[in-house]
């Protein structure tokens, strides 16, 4: 039997059940915490939460509301995107006159990340495979050109090391 390397699940926005959906089960998530929050006009949380060692990024979809953090009341609209520390004391809200949708993600700290101080992501244990463009881009030769550039480069690093 093919390991899939890969898991899928579909979501109808329209329809999203209130309150909050998990996707850690639907996905089989290892590594990181994924939410689906969907709050009706004027309802939110019924406590504060924070956490150990997750942060958290609160994306807000659509609609606007509030969101607590340690004492400060923010408010958020669609297009926000909000970082939490673990350590802080944390609340959502949707307006009175609007419902609130969210997708909240978390995760903690892996040991050894980033590996470079000036790396543009946190994990970066990406492997990039220059030999093998995806399906759309396998006969552009621009792509195939820049690819084999980009190997030359990394060649070029690893010999530095």
């Amino acid at each position: 039997m093919v390991k899939m390397n890969y898991s899928k699940t579909s979501i109808d926005f329209e329809n999203l059940p209130e309150w909050i959906t998990f996707l850690r089960d639907d996905l089989d998530l290892k590594a990181i915490g994924i939410g689906l929050i969907h709050l009706k006009a004027g309802k939110g949380y019924k406590f504060l939460h924070q956490h150990k060692k997750q942060e958290e990024i609160y994306f807000i979809l659509d609609g606007k509301g509030l969101i607590y953090i340690d004492g400060e009341e923010i408010s958020v609209r669609k297009g926000d995107i909000i970082k939490i520390d673990p350590e802080g004391k944390r609340a959502l809200k949707a307006s009175d006159d609007s419902h609130l949708i969210a997708v909240c993600t978390g995760g903690i700290p892996g040991k050894g990340y980033p590996k470079l101080s000036t790396s543009k992501t946190l994990i970066n244990d990406g492997i990039p495979d220059f030999d093998a463009p995806p399906p759309w881009y396998k006969n552009d030769e621009k792509v195939i050109s820049l690819l084999q550039h980009l190997k030359e480069k990394q060649e070029m690093r690893k010999g530095r090391k």
